[in-house]
């Protein structure tokens, strides 16, 4: 019987050592943006510690366009360059948008490697940390404005930064059949407070303050009776389902209300104000969301012009 011949074993074949992701040398960047505000962080190693230089900084823009934001980051490496004697021969990012940016608006070696997962986590970190910052001192304006016998009541807010970034503006509509004026004053403060901790979460963990303006005192009454539980016969359900809903997302928030005095030439209260009118109005005449955005996007440039700590110094007073 002939014998099968058996093939020879493959020759061993060299397979390069694949270099653990959390060793990767070079830097990481992460940006967080928000229509309103950019937060981001660079880190590397040094000598096995953590080294970050996270933004913006002071006297930089808070929501800069894409060239701005990649002045910052490519400013950001220079520093990390300086420290540790060589620029870096890579440089990760958290995200494809980021890396796009980066290749786009500067010379920085942008690499689709992934980023180490370690410097992610310390990234992510130091922009928490800017956050912080961020929600201390926040002042949030809220108004409503309603057409003589009607159920509408327009309800604007604003929410200004004491570091001077751009402002978040509000303008919606609200229904209220038995509380009047009070109730979309309510409505108001309720809808600024909801977006506020939409995009500052952190609030609820007890972390910034935040101090809400109105220029309606009964408002401020009967939302005080509904948290100590001292009603009035007087006092209706829309206002007290409206006062329900503000203390329910309040908990956890580091919380002042503070009333000012309507039509006085507080920026903040004239800004809601408008927004207020400018809502009621458009949903009577029954104007078209698109017109409807722009108008409030022009109040928004005139806001970005109005400095936040002016606002503070005029909320203290």
């Amino acid at each position: 019987m002939t014998a099968i011949p058996v093939p020879a074993p493959p020759a061993a074949r060299f397979i390069p050592a694949v270099t653990a992701v959390n060793e990767r040398h070079g830097v990481t960047v992460l940006v967080d943006r928000q229509p309103n505000l950019c937060r981001w962080a660079v880190h590397t190693l040094v000598d096995g510690r953590d080294f970050i230089v996270s933004g913006p900084a002071k006297g930089e823009p808070t929501n800069p366009s894409n060239r701005e934001l990649a002045g910052q980051i490519t400013q950001a490496v220079a520093r990390i360059a300086k420290r540790t004697g060589e620029q870096p021969s890579q440089v990760f990012t958290g995200d494809w948008a980021t890396a796009e940016l980066l290749r786009a608006k500067s010379t920085l070696p942008v690499t689709d490697l992934t980023a180490p997962p370690a410097s992610l986590a310390a990234a992510r970190e130091a922009v928490a940390e800017v956050e912080r910052g961020l929600v201390s001192g926040l002042v949030l304006a809220c108004d409503s404005s309603r057409g003589r016998g009607r159920t509408v009541n327009g309800c604007g807010y604003v929410l200004a930064y004491a570091n001077g970034a751009d402002p978040i503006l509000g303008a919606y509509t609200a229904v209220s059949a038995h509380g009047g004026i009070r109730a979309g004053e309510l409505a108001a403060i309720r809808r600024g407070l909801q977006s506020t901790l939409g995009h500052h979460p952190v609030l609820r963990e007890g972390i910034g303050d935040l101090k809400i303006l109105t220029d309606s005192k009964a408002a401020l009454e009967v939302l005080d009776r509904v948290s100590t539980g001292s009603l009035q016969p007087f006092d209706d359900t829309d206002s007290i389902a409206e006062c329900k809903r503000i203390l329910g997302s309040a908990r956890g928030v580091n919380i002042s209300y503070e009333w000012v005095r309507g039509h006085n030439g507080h920026p903040l209260n004239e800004l809601a104000d408008r927004l207020a009118v400018l809502a009621r109005r458009n949903r009577e005449m029954g104007v078209d969301e698109v017109t409807n955005a722009r108008m409030i996007a022009s109040i928004r440039e005139e806001a970005k012009g109005i400095q936040a700590r002016e606002w503070t110094t005029l909320a203290a007073a």
